[in-house]
């Protein structure tokens, strides 16, 4: 809808009153100016401000942990599911390389495990030849992305061929812990089968100095 807006310019009698009409319209003009600017600024700070709090070297207290183990035996980890969830886990988190604010190349680093992965605003389409999570064989999965600058969320929506899961990753307000919650809910075998595995992890990431 294109709204229509009208304009009556009324003719002032006399030059005083032209002059001090233009003045004001002036000190109007660079008003708004001003605050646009300024809310555009801010904003623009707020992104860059939001996304930096991501950047650096974090790893995993695993003495944190909530239904890891749970959620890696969802994904198929047998046997060592104990110790992968007390495993070092390490992600370095830098900007991507198309300079967009919320886009990041993530380094994962944990035993057996190190894997860089650009994550793109939107969706994208991961290909894997071997993956601790979501099977040894060749494979992809298609993720969905995003960034919200006012809460400092940074979310990935996955879907798989064990099902869809969605991790929300957010860093506290002193910069220091990072929050990963893995919601993670397993494909029905069948169509008869209506009880699906529902799974929510939480992991706490510190900041390396």
């Amino acid at each position: 809808m294109v709204t229509m807006v009208t304009t009556t310019t009324t003719t002032m009698t006399t030059s005083t009153t032209r002059t001090t009409s233009r003045e004001v319209s002036r000190c109007r003009r660079r008003s708004r100016m001003t605050m646009r600017a300024g809310r555009n600024g801010d904003a623009s700070a707020t992104t860059a401000s939001a996304a930096s709090a991501f950047l650096g070297t974090w790893t995993r207290d695993s003495k944190h942990n909530q239904h890891v183990v749970a959620y890696l035996v969802a994904h198929g980890v047998g046997a060592d599911a104990v110790d992968r969830s007390r495993a070092p886990y390490e992600q370095t988190w830098t900007p991507s390389a198309s300079g967009v604010d919320g886009e990041f190349t993530v380094r994962t680093t944990s035993p057996g495990t190190d894997r860089t992965l650009t994550y793109p605003i939107g969706a994208f389409v991961e290909k894997y030849e071997t993956s601790a999570i979501f099977g040894k064989g060749p494979g992809e999965v298609t993720r969905v992305a995003s960034f919200d600058a006012s809460t400092r969320t940074h979310e990935v929506k996955t879907e798989s061929s064990l099902g869809r899961e969605t991790t929300t990753r957010t860093v506290s307000d002193d910069g220091k812990q990072m929050m990963c919650v893995r919601r993670f809910v397993a494909n029905c075998e069948d169509e008869t089968d209506y009880e699906q595995l529902e799974v929510t992890s939480v992991e706490r990431f510190v900041r390396v100095a």
